[in-house]
């Protein structure tokens, strides 16, 4: 009940918000970036390795620049997020740009499942607005973590509701997609796959911006299950407040166990080269290194560490 009335408390403050012009909010993101940066320090240390790891040979005032960028981009996103509650459906397909969107109508006319791969870059909340230009008739759907915050979660899961998409938790992913697959109906599904696994399913490894870095099969892996088509998302910002995104069909690497998942983070990795500010370069996408990972296995194995 707590919930569900802070999460009204919610609605009604970002609601009024969300009234204003886009030009009027970014303002407010223009001081929020300055707060987050100055006073607030909102997981700096955090940017700023990630940053110096991605960048070792760029400049300390040009890794400064990025870093001011991003968070610029981030309170961006934020009121970009908050303006979905008051924003028309004329205003947004004007903000959003689309392209490849025939990949998903030719997997409905074909009755493919259609798994779409993208990572936390651009605006992962407007990309939704792509599917508005499709002809076919054809249910969307996302995976998602649930937030701690459960009245900010239920929140924005009101928000996705825009979109007539349905909002799949993680843990109920397989069993999801599975009946959509026995219902014989067209669907897409929307894999946000660039975060760093549960510390228990880091088996997989690869390069990545340079980075040795776990990634997580889950979507790869019931793909092939179902025989779903696997695309890629991609984004840019031409100017403040639109996107482009672009859908591209995932050609399998060769030589690879999960050949899907490592040409989408080849994909994703050449995007955020190109406009690295777009990405959540907060998030501790390196927390933990393979060494660290095996050390921390052959400790579980060894029956002398699992006693203690």
């Amino acid at each position: 009940m707590k919930d569900k009335i802070r999460c009204n408390f919610y609605l009604l403050v970002f609601g009024a918000l969300a009234r204003l012009p886009l030009s009027w909010l970014f303002v407010l993101s223009d001081a929020l970036c300055w707060v987050m940066l100055h006073v607030w320090r909102y997981r700096r240390r955090v940017v700023q390795e990630n940053i110096l790891r991605v960048f070792p040979d760029r400049t300390d005032a040009e890794r400064h620049e990025l870093e001011v960028a991003f968070y610029h981009h981030l309170c961006d996103l934020i009121f970009e997020i908050i303006k979905l509650i008051h924003i028309s459906d004329e205003e947004l397909a004007r903000r959003v740009e689309p392209h490849g969107i025939e990949l998903v109508d030719e997997c409905a006319r074909q009755g493919v499942p259609c798994f779409v791969l993208l990572g936390h870059n651009g605006n992962w909340e407007w990309a939704e607005q792509m599917y508005n230009f499709c002809t076919e008739s054809i249910t969307f759907c996302q995976v998602y973590h649930p937030l701690r915050d459960k009245a900010f979660d239920e929140l924005l899961l009101r928000l996705r509701k825009r979109f007539n998409s349905v909002s799949i938790p993680q843990r109920r992913v397989l069993r999801t997609v599975l009946r959509l697959s026995h219902e014989s109906k067209p669907f897409v599904v929307a894999f946000n796959s660039d975060q760093h696994p549960d510390s228990s399913v880091q088996e997989h490894w690869t390069t990545f911006l340079g980075q040795d870095s776990a990634y997580i099969t889950g979507a790869e892996e019931i793909g092939r299950k179902i025989g779903a088509r696997f695309i890629f998302m991609d984004f840019e910002q031409p100017r403040r407040g639109y996107y482009r995104i672009s859908l591209h069909e995932i050609k399998p690497a060769e030589g690879e166990q999960f050949p899907y998942t490592i040409s989408y983070l080849r994909m994703l990795e050449a995007s955020i080269r190109r406009q690295p500010e777009l990405w959540l370069w907060s998030h501790r996408r390196w927390r933990l290194s393979r060494d660290e990972y095996n050390r921390r296995q052959a400790q579980t194995s060894n029956p002398r560490f699992a006693k203690d």
